[in-house]
């Protein structure tokens, strides 16, 4: 887990930049939630040291670069095998041409079956996610794009560092 003492600062900034840049689009007008595409992802995770594959859905934009985007993330290693499902909220920086970095984060919930085959003995464990999301994306054609992704977990069940890559289809 992360040290608690090292992620208020950076905390702290993330939300208050998700504050200041959701109050300004949100006043520019709030367009609908909407069915945009669906998309896939995977990755590695940190604590548990895992491989992990999901997938999302775009529900569209709730306010004017921020977009709604469910997901679901299924991990396997390290003895465990790991269920996320996240209200992923990000903020899409649209001023850059290519490759458009987005901030977020994502509040749900991690289930956690533990397999400990050496003692013989397995156990579960179910509790609330919080994922502050950083990453950058791009359009390979008119219905395509790729992105890269870092997470970060606070929660007690939530692995360290998630690093990933996916593709959503419109």
């Amino acid at each position: 887990m992360i040290d608690n003492k090292n992620i208020y600062l950076p905390l702290g900034i993330i939300m208050f930049i998700l504050v200041v840049f959701t109050t300004k689009t949100m006043a520019q007008g709030l367009d609908d939630i909407q069915w945009t595409g669906w998309g896939v992802r995977a990755g590695l995770s940190s604590d548990p040291d895992q491989g992990y594959g999901g997938f999302h859905v775009n529900l569209g934009e709730f306010a004017r670069n921020v977009r709604f985007r469910p997901s679901m993330e299924l991990g396997f290693g390290d003895n465990q095998v790991l269920l996320q499902t996240l209200a992923e909220v990000n903020y899409v920086f649209s001023n850059f041409r290519i490759w458009q970095p987005y901030v977020g984060g994502g509040l749900g919930l991690t289930y956690v079956n533990y397999n400990d085959d050496h003692n013989r003995k397995d156990d579960s464990d179910t509790g609330l996610s919080f994922n502050p999301i950083g990453g950058v994306e791009t359009a390979i054609n008119e219905s395509m794009k790729f992105f890269c992704e870092i997470k970060l977990g606070l929660a007690s069940n939530d692995p360290d560092v998630k690093i990933g890559v996916g593709l959503n289809w419109k």
